[in-house]
C-alpha cells in the first residue's frame, strides 16, 4: 500500500530541485509508519498584521496542531532579535499534504520558509531537510531519518539538512551515501547558513540572529557549520 501511494504521488510532485526561492523550502516528511520517506514543499508568505496587537498565523494543507507551534517557536526567535513582538502575519501552506501533517520534524524546515519570506532571502532549491526546532535555535533530533534521506536521495536533491543529533541513526546503502552529501546541524543559524543564497543580507541577518541567540562567547563556535564526513551504518 504505501508503495503504490508513493508512486501515486510521484505522478504530482511539485517541489523544486534547482533555483532559488523566497519562502520555500523542500521539507522532509514519513508515512505514517515510517517505512517511506516523502518530500514536502512548504511556502511561507508574510504580510502586515491584520490586528495591532498579535501575529497570526493562517495554515493550510491540513496543517497539524503540533506543527503550528513551531511557527511560535519562529515568532519567539524574531523576538529576540529585535526586542519585540513579531508583529506580521504568517501564511503557511503545505504542499500536497493529503494525509495531514503532524509533529514537529517540520519546524526547521517552516522556520527556514518564514525567515526567508520576512526577510526576502533567496532559499536554494537543491536542499532538502528535516529537524524539529527549540524556542532557544536549537535543532532537535526526529524519527524516520533514513526513510527521508532516501527519499531526498530519490528525487534527486544532493545536499540534505538532518539534526545533528541525528547522524547516529542513518542507514542508508554505500551507493546512496555516494550520491548526496549529509549536513548535520545543531542550530537555526547553521541551518539557514546552509540553506539561503549567500548575499550580504544574509550574512547581516545571520549576524544579529547569532547574538540574539548565543551569548557572546558561543556565538562564532554555534554558527559555523563543520562539514565533516559523516559516517553512517551502511547495508
Amino acid at each position: 500500500m504505501v508503495d503504490k501511494m508513493i508512486e501515486t504521488k510521484k505522478d504530482y510532485d511539485v517541489y523544486l530541485t534547482k533555483g532559488k526561492v523566497v519562502g520555500r523550502v523542500n521539507g522532509l516528511a514519513v508515512f505514517g509508519d515510517g517505512s517511506a520517506g516523502s518530500i514536502i514543499p512548504i511556502e511561507a508568505a508574510v504580510t502586515p498584521p491584520s490586528s495591532k496587537n498579535e501575529s497570526k498565523v493562517i495554515a493550510t494543507g491540513k496543517l497539524g496542531e503540533i506543527a503550528k507551534e513551531a511557527v511560535q517557536n519562529v515568532s519567539v526567535i524574531f523576538k529576540k532579535i529585535n526586542g519585540k513582538d513579531f508583529l506580521k502575519d504568517i501564511h503557511i501552506q503545505f504542499l500536497q499534504t493529503y494525509d495531514g501533517v503532524e509533529g514537529d520534524s517540520a519546524s526547521v524546515s517552516i522556520a527556514t520558509a518564514v525567515i526567508s519570506a520576512s526577510e526576502s532571502l533567496a532559499v536554494r532549491q537543491d536542499i532538502a531537510m528535516t529537524g524539529s526546532l527549540s524556542v532557544r535555535g536549537e535543532v532537535l533530533p526526529v524519527g524516520g531519518v533514513s526513510s527521508k534521506i532516501s527519499a531526498a536521495i530519490k528525487a534527486g536533491f544532493k545536499e540534505i539538512v538532518v539534526p545533528k543529533s541525528n547522524v547516529g541513526d542513518i542507514v542508508v546503502s554505500k551507493e546512496e551515501l555516494a550520491k548526496v552529501r549529509i549536513i548535520p546541524v545543531s542550530n537555526l543559524v547553521q541551518v539557514l547558513e546552509v540553506a539561503l543564497d549567500n548575499s550580504s543580507e544574509k550574512k547581516i541577518f545571520l549576524k544579529e540572529l547569532s547574538k540574539a541567540i548565543y551569548s557572546k562567547k558561543d556565538s562564532q563556535q554555534q554558527s559555523s557549520v563543520v562539514l565533516e564526513p559523516v559516517f553512517t551504518k551502511e547495508f
